[in-house]
């Protein structure tokens, strides 16, 4: 049987499949919008937090970062290190978990954080962890669930229930959190530059990152909603 790991899907995670096909195809729509914090990723130390197969290092070693992941699962660690081995990308993968990450302080450039958040009961300690680790100067890119009847609505009665789109108690209301918390937990740590955005539905953003919507500062963050944070230079 499959372990299940933060994003609620099996360790299968090449080729993308099921619910890991939105996960793949969703970070051009991502970085689309993160793009415009960072003048270039090349030579930029980036860990992906929660990585999980390594979709999202993937992406950005192709883009000639240098690029770290982390999962609780050494599964899919694994299955992401036997896969980077195939594609010749240069990527170094570490077991740990978001309340502890395995690097040194003031590390890191970026850090990533796609789809854990909503799962992370201590979203304080992992935003310190990650303040932690970041340099004076460094962004944190994330997205994750807002706590709104919609969210609910969309990602469990209709993702996991209705529609058995991810494995049913892959998400859990009450570890969701709207945008003014996450912004008080990033403050709390030591964030100063909080800016977040939402989805806008776009049939032209279909041809630049295959799905037709696009991530946009006055979009709709009623069911998933997307922050960058930056850590003080001083």
């Amino acid at each position: 049987m499959a372990h299940k790991d933060l994003h609620g899907g099996s360790t299968n995670w090449w080729p993308p499949s099921g619910d890991h096909v939105i996960l793949y195809k969703a970070n051009p729509l991502r970085f689309e919008h993160f793009d415009r914090f960072l003048e270039s990723w090349a030579g930029v130390k980036v860990l992906d937090v929660g990585c999980g197969g390594g979709y999202t290092c993937e992406y950005l070693a192709e883009r000639k970062a240098l690029v770290f992941g982390t999962d609780i699962l050494d599964e899919s660690l694994q299955e992401a290190r036997g896969h980077a081995v195939q594609e010749d990308l240069k990527i170094e993968y570490r077991l740990g978990t978001p309340e502890r990450l395995p690097f040194d302080d003031r590390e890191m450039d970026v850090v990533t954080c796609f789809d854990v958040l909503e799962h992370i009961p201590d979203k304080g300690r992992t935003l310190g962890e990650i303040e932690r680790v970041l340099k004076p100067g460094g962004w944190l890119f994330f997205d994750t669930v807002n706590k709104t009847f919609l969210a609910r609505l969309g990602v469990i009665w209709f993702g996991e229930i209705l529609l058995r789109f991810v494995p049913r108690g892959t998400h859990h209301w009450s570890l969701f959190a709207g945008p003014e918390e996450l912004k008080h937990l990033l403050e709390k740590v030591g964030f100063k530059e909080v800016d977040f955005a939402g989805i806008k539905f776009d049939l032209r953003a279909r041809a630049r990152n295959g799905l037709p919507v696009r991530v946009a500062s006055n979009g709709n963050t009623a069911v998933i909603y997307f922050g960058a944070a930056r850590k003080p230079i001083h």
